[in-house]
């Protein structure tokens, strides 16, 4: 007889109740065996093959799906897999699908024997899969795992059953680590050998234990993160730099003028000053970071706070004044009286504080930000300042390229035929390139909603607000300060160059004789300062003392070069090499071609900034010098200044 179905189980596949089966089973109208369960009651077990062929079948639907869902064949109760390689997890789908299909086989055949049954399903197995060995033990052994939802019971682990583990000793492993993940950065082999110079002296029992080179190799690549190792090994600067994550700023919510970024570049081009001497100008600059244009700038010889400020100077007054200011961590920008000391600041030895005049940006409403100290992720301008060279320097015959490797061999050339630019030369130049070509420029930067625009014109359209400040009250603003000084006879003092400026007159000795202030001064006029208490309260105006300062109006450039000049020795003789004449040629060349654009956009450019802010930014006190009619050239004053200061060092 086949297989026997409870009156339950035929109420379930007959989808009806099971009363309605045991009166059918009891009237005889469904055949049935009457028996007794191990309670010792009557009950009604009907045969399988008794039922129509519909209910077969529904029958042996339910119990495959039955099976799957005791024993997680469904995909979705297949967790646990996630610990296995790629390779083993297709193992274990390839056998859970074939346990599924054996099972279903065998209860589709009820009336042949399960040894009959296992047995055709084998020959189907060799002939569907004939790479595989597949016989009843591995058939039971696999059904087991599946049964106990052990996912590793049906991967193949011939091989791999001591994948995983090591012989080296946890001690031996210590002590290897100790000299591996140290800055000395010691080879594999340099660092066994120090292991088992160790282990001889402190444990010499595992000296026999010790593995190869090879178990060391393997582990460390299989155990050790990279981030460990570069910690370890290269310290904390270069895990921060390739192994940590990092920030990345977002510039759709920056409007303009909110952010400016402010660094120094050293112009890959050979110019010459008023003297014959060559050398590599310096530009000190700030950028827009919302749209990439260069907002105030300024050419030096050598970058210092004079620069940074009058590059600021020059920015505010095309721009406005920025919210921030991000900067690096050089002496041109962390001077006390413009941004603050940052990390250059040391504790005083006797504890107290030392006293910090307002600096220049504090006065103009601006904050501050620095880079971290040696960290060039965080120096966006530097990254900017690649398109400065790609985009400026190489378009002067002069360039000479970032490295020996980028050195342009026409370079000698050029110099054997004195064919270099002067300072004034180059400087109408940079400034005509930046001013109408570098900074309308189509935008390529972080927000891809603004490329295809002018930087100019992403500039103007995110402009929100804009600071403005007249000419009188920043140079207010911008004045210099003074650490802070003990009126004494003499009043104040300011040293420049090795020489002393004496700041007083009778009133302010006799109302401020002992008492601490600072004073600011303009650094292009130091025939006065005027005075603070350390409250920052405004006191008086003080004139110099000295008759020459007085007399010809000298700039702090002026005094450095008197300085300069009264310990001059001797002079430096200079060598002139005659140049060889390199025949004309009529081609355009590149920078003829940027300045032609550059004057077309002069003349062309339309767009203009249209703030829904404007906001004048004022001084809290008066200016403290009138702009004169037919003054000097103060940029003119200050190059002077920085040749005869080279000048100097030589000697």
């Amino acid at each position: 007889m086949g297989q026997m179905l409870t009156v339950k189980q035929v109420a379930e596949v007959k989808g009806c109740r099971v009363q309605y089966i045991q009166r059918m089973a009891k009237e005889g109208k469904l055949p049935s065996v009457k028996t007794v369960n191990n309670r010792n009651q009557k009950v009604y077990q009907i045969p399988l093959e008794s039922l129509p062929d519909e209910l077969q079948q529904r029958w042996y639907q339910m119990q495959v799906e039955q099976m799957r869902e005791e024993n997680g064949i469904e995909e979705e109760n297949r967790g646990g897999t996630d610990q296995f390689s790629a390779e083993e997890r297709l193992e274990i789908d390839f056998w859970l699908e074939l346990v599924r299909k054996w099972q279903e086989y065998r209860n589709l055949a009820p009336k042949r024997s399960k040894g009959e049954t296992d047995q055709k399903f084998l020959i189907w197995c060799s002939l569907e899969y004939p790479d595989r060995t597949i016989s009843m033990d591995i058939l039971y052994r696999k059904w087991k795992a599946v049964r106990e939802n052990n996912m590793a019971g049906l991967t193949d682990k011939r091989g791999k059953w001591r994948k995983g583990t090591s012989d080296i000793h946890e001690t031996v492993w210590q002590a290897f680590l100790y000299y591996y993940l140290d800055e000395g950065q010691h080879t594999i082999q340099k660092c066994l050998e120090y292991t088992k110079m160790w282990i001889r002296e402190k444990q010499p029992e595992l000296y026999t234990d010790i593995p190869s080179y090879s178990s060391f190799y393997r582990r460390l690549n299989r155990d050790i993160p990279e981030g460990v190792k570069v910690l370890g090994r290269e310290g904390h600067k270069a895990y921060n730099d390739r192994c940590a994550p990092y920030i990345r700023r977002i510039y759709e919510d920056i409007a303009s003028n909110e952010w400016w970024i402010a660094d120094n570049h050293t112009f890959d081009v050979i110019v010459v000053d008023k003297n014959g001497k060559q050398h590599r100008p310096y530009l000190t600059a700030f950028m827009d970071a919302r749209s990439g244009i260069l907002t105030g700038y300024y050419i030096t010889y050598n970058p210092s706070s004079e620069a940074t400020l009058i590059a600021l100077r020059k920015g505010i007054l095309e721009y406005g004044i920025p919210d921030n200011i991000y900067v690096d961590n050089g002496r041109e920008f962390l001077t006390f009286d413009i941004g603050g000391l940052g990390h250059r600041r040391k504790k005083p030895k006797n504890g107290e504080e030392r006293f910090e005049p307002p600096g220049v940006f504090k006065r103009l409403g601006i904050n501050m930000t620095n880079a971290i100290v040696r960290n060039a992720k965080a120096k966006i301008i530097e990254r900017r300042f690649r398109d400065v060279k790609d985009s400026l320097s190489r378009l002067f015959d002069t360039y000479t390229g970032g490295s020996v490797v980028e050195k342009p061999e026409r370079l000698k050339g050029v110099l054997k035929k004195d064919e270099i630019y002067s300072d004034d030369e180059f400087q109408e130049y940079v400034e005509a390139v930046i001013d109408y070509y570098f900074n309308l420029q189509p935008y390529h930067g972080a927000v891809p909603a603004d490329h295809g625009k002018l930087k100019m014109d992403v500039f103007n359209e995110h402009l929100i607000k804009k600071r403005t400040a007249t000419a009188e009250a920043l140079n207010l603003m911008l004045m210099r300060s003074s650490r802070a000084q003990t009126v004494g006879r003499r009043g104040v003092h300011l040293d420049i160059a090795g020489g002393r400026i004496d700041y007083w007159n009778d009133d302010f000795v006799h109302l401020m004789l002992g008492k601490k202030v600072y004073f600011r001064y303009d650094p292009d006029n130091l025939s006065e300062v005027r005075i603070y208490d350390l409250e920052d309260r405004y006191i008086m105006t003080v004139p110099a003392d000295n008759e020459a300062v007085l007399s010809y109006n000298a700039s702090r450039e002026d005094v450095k070069a008197a300085m300069a000049k009264t310990r001059r020795l001797e002079k430096v003789a200079k060598e002139y090499i005659e140049h060889a004449v390199l025949a004309d040629c009529d081609k355009v060349t590149a920078m003829e071609l940027v300045l032609k654009e550059a004057q077309y956009n002069k003349e062309n450019y339309q767009g203009k900034a249209n703030p829904k802010v404007l906001e004048v930014q004022r001084a809290d006190e008066e200016p403290a010098f009138k702009k004169v009619v037919g003054g000097i050239d103060l940029d003119r004053m200050i190059r002077n200044a920085e040749i005869r200061h080279e000048q100097e060092k030589q000697r």
